[in-house]
């Protein structure tokens, strides 16, 4: 079935007689043509004294013209394979031996993680509880299809308890022989900006650190496969968060030909096994959207901005992202952001929606504020400047407060 597609796809390109090639003959034609850089890592040569890197290449301009002459013989060279091998398609049972083998195996494999942990000291909020006259219910004007409002509540309950089962393990970096936190901080910086470059959802970001550092607590890697994971992992959450994700060969193309399509979805499997497929993790952005509306912030202000800036800020900085839980990072950009700009920092509406009071958070946000001061004297700059730009409302120029009065 699947070859005959292919071949209705290669005879239906019309020829018009006029003289003039098709595109995938001018796309496929021009890329033979052009002479291929000299390989190099994206990320520069990795040591303990990193002191400066190679910015990625713009692989976003044209998209669809490069991507397609890159494929135009890949293409060809598949139809061959799935033309000499038709029975690769045909569904096979494996040996019940083989299949009682492989779930022992399972059993004392140590990519499982660890089991989520007690969370009876949870205390859940419940909408009946909203008799302040100072709470307001910010769940009355959500959209009816969206906002969920029925369940909204509910379904932040659920992420609030689940967030430390999707954690990594604190303080994995020490079992790394070859990776240390700067080499970390580096990768996370070269993926912020190739988000920037593929317009990426700010989740899709999101997703990707907490999948390498998830993957890190549970496999030793080499300096020189850090780049590869990152990538993986960021094609990963591409495929889970975006419509149209970038293909295998546009992450090739970012890395500059250090690691080639095979490696990365060897990767890409790993990664997969090591997380045990649970991919739908809470992060600062779940938590973020319904903060910033219990805070009264508008849509595209520089008070949704600022505490999203805050927010990404931590994504470099392995210490805070071990040591706070996704939602107590979101609740202290929130915190922070208003004492920012409104000189208000918790409200009453904020400590009943977030579960959070004032001294519950109080560590985090002077953690946060200390960062927020030293974002310019930091070695990595990609989010500084990505929030630099009018479309986020220049909330990197905000000056921050010099001491927290709150």
């Amino acid at each position: 079935m699947s070859i005959q597609i292919f071949q209705d796809a290669e005879n239906m390109v019309p020829d018009f007689g006029n003289g003039k090639k098709n595109k995938h003959e001018d796309s496929h034609f021009t890329r033979q043509n052009v002479p291929k850089p000299n390989k190099r890592p994206a990320l520069g040569n990795l040591t303990n004294n990193v002191q400066a890197r190679i910015q990625p290449s713009r692989a976003a301009k044209d998209k669809h013209k490069t991507a397609q002459g890159r494929n135009t013989q890949n293409t060809k060279q598949s139809f061959k394979i799935l033309e000499d091998e038709p029975a690769r398609n045909q569904k096979r049972e494996p040996p019940p031996s083989v299949f009682y083998e492989a779930l022992s195996m399972r059993k004392d494999s140590p990519m499982i993680l660890s089991p989520i942990p007690s969370t009876d000291s949870f205390e859940e909020i419940k909408l009946d509880d909203i008799d302040n006259a100072a709470i307001s219910d910010i769940d009355v004007n959500a959209d009816i299809v969206f906002g969920v409002p029925e369940y909204a509540q509910d379904i932040h309950n659920y992420l609030k308890k689940i967030q430390v089962k999707y954690a990594a393990k604190p303080q994995y970096m020490r079992k790394q022989a070859d990776v240390n936190t700067n080499m970390r901080a580096i990768l996370v910086d070269w993926l912020v900006e190739v988000s920037e470059e593929y317009k990426l959802k700010p989740q899709t970001l999101f997703l990707t650190i907490n999948y390498i550092d998830r993957f890190l607590s549970c496999m030793s890697v080499l300096r020189g496969k850090l780049q590869l994971v990152g990538a993986a992992c960021m094609l990963v959450a591409a495929k889970f968060e975006e419509i149209y994700p970038p293909e295998v060969s546009e992450f090739v193309y970012i890395t500059d030909d250090t690691y080639t399509s095979k490696q990365v979805l060897r990767m890409e499997h790993l990664v997969l096994k090591t997380l045990s497929f649970d991919l739908s993790v809470p992060t600062c952005r779940d938590f973020l959207t319904r903060y910033l509306l219990a805070s009264g912030a508008k849509e595209e202000s520089q008070h949704q901005y600022l505490a999203q800036y805050l927010c990404e800020l931590t994504l470099i900085e392995y210490e805070l992202v071990l040591k706070y839980t996704p939602s107590m990072i979101a609740a202290s950009a929130v915190c922070l952001a208003n004492y920012t700009l409104n000189n208000t920092s918790w409200t009453p509406t904020l400590e009943f929606y977030s579960g959070y009071q004032m001294i519950d958070i109080y560590s985090c946000v002077s953690d946060l504020h200390k960062l927020f001061k030293n974002a310019s004297n930091h070695a990595q700059q990609a989010v500084l400047t990505k929030y630099k730009s009018p479309k986020f409302g220049c909330v990197s120029h905000i000056s921050p407060p010099d001491c927290l009065l709150i």
